[in-house]
């Protein structure tokens, strides 16, 4: 089976680097400890900060996550797939006016599912996001919804020995994932007729606009626009993401590597989108303030991209706050983001 986010807490510290950097662990037993007590911290702090969400942004985001396993377990058994419940769904949130809701409430709760369910929901809330960014239509958005949580199906006919591998990948092991986009494309066709936009969606998630993409290396305008919207933000979710060959980037570096690689690569409309809908700093990222204290971005203004809300954990002296301390840059002049900080520094 996949790797559960409980698997991940109860490896040892010096195996996942708690800030989300690329680097390793120091090996120091002492410092491992600090880690993990500090990890347990942030774990509650995030739970603190998802139980202020409704009812029924918690409800949806459970519904979406129990369809994701759903999804798989028909796929795995070779069973058919009923878009309509999924496509009734998306259009209650996005009715609603909750898709905003639902994108922090999934980057905030640690979710005790297996990685490829969380990454679903992720990118489908995501997309969302950026897609109404474009100003796109309702029917459009559900489109957009219902591919984005369709499109990585293929990923369960791979072996999971090969998914899960944490060492380097062979060239036929990397191979075989690349066919997943090929192998949707099959799954999602069974659907029917009326959903051939479905599956063509699907098959071009990982297509880029030079041509360097797969499985068939197509450019430019021969992309669908979903495919490419899909596309960004599946490579911002993976990059954001703990995965078994390897380590996660901290978000705001995530959001800074999206900018720089995806010139020539994905359409500037769904590049600029992402950037206003995701902002600089994203939330769940760590951030230091001009006054040297440091918090976590709970919530951003898309009014206001470098002005979000933070929750303060250590302040301008280095001491941590005991009590909860919200702090709207957008409403302190005087207070600004210095820039990106880890979580590692909040011990």
């Amino acid at each position: 089976s996949m790797v559960r986010f409980s698997d991940i807490i109860k490896m040892k510290s010096q195996d996942i680097p708690r800030d989300g950097s690329s680097g390793g662990g120091t090996g120091n037993s002492t410092r491992s400890k600090d880690s993990l007590i500090q990890d347990r911290k942030i774990s509650e702090k995030r739970l603190n900060d998802a139980s202020s969400y409704t009812g029924e942004v918690i409800d949806y985001y459970e519904k979406f996550m129990k369809r994701a396993q759903n999804i798989k377990e028909r796929v795995i058994s070779n069973q058919g797939l009923t878009p309509s419940p999924i496509l009734t769904d998306l259009y209650s949130i996005v009715k609603d006016n909750i898709v905003d809701e639902l994108y922090e409430y999934a980057m905030l709760v640690p979710g005790d599912y297996d990685e490829m369910l969380i990454h679903t929901v992720d990118v489908t809330f995501i997309a969302l996001k950026v897609g109404s960014g474009m100003g796109l239509e309702t029917k459009i958005l559900l489109r957009l919804g219902l591919a984005a949580f369709l499109e990585n199906v293929g990923m369960y006919k791979i072996p999971s020995r090969i998914l899960n591998k944490s060492g380097r990948l062979e060239v036929d092991e990397i191979n075989q994932i690349k066919r997943h986009p090929e192998i949707s494309y099959d799954i999602l066709s069974q659907m029917g007729q009326g959903y051939s936009w479905l599956a063509n969606v699907a098959r071009q998630v990982h297509e880029r606009m030079d041509g360097s993409g797969y499985p068939e290396g197509l450019k430019q305008d021969e992309i669908l626009e979903l495919a490419s919207i899909i596309g960004l933000v599946d490579v911002y979710t993976a990059m954001i993401m703990k995965r078994a060959y390897r380590n996660k980037l901290i978000q705001t570096d995530a959001v800074k590597s999206i900018v720089e690689i995806s010139k020539g690569l994905f359409p500037p409309r769904i590049v600029k989108s992402f950037l206003t809908q995701i902002s600089m700093f994203p939330v769940n990222s760590y951030v230091r303030l001009n006054n040297r204290s440091i918090g976590r971005v709970i919530s951003t203004d898309k009014s206001q991209p470098m002005k979000p809300t933070i929750e303060l954990f250590i302040d301008g002296q280095g001491n941590e706050v005991s009590s909860r301390q919200i702090i709207h840059l957008a409403e302190n002049p005087l207070l600004y983001i210095e820039g990106n900080a880890s979580a590692d520094e909040m011990t």
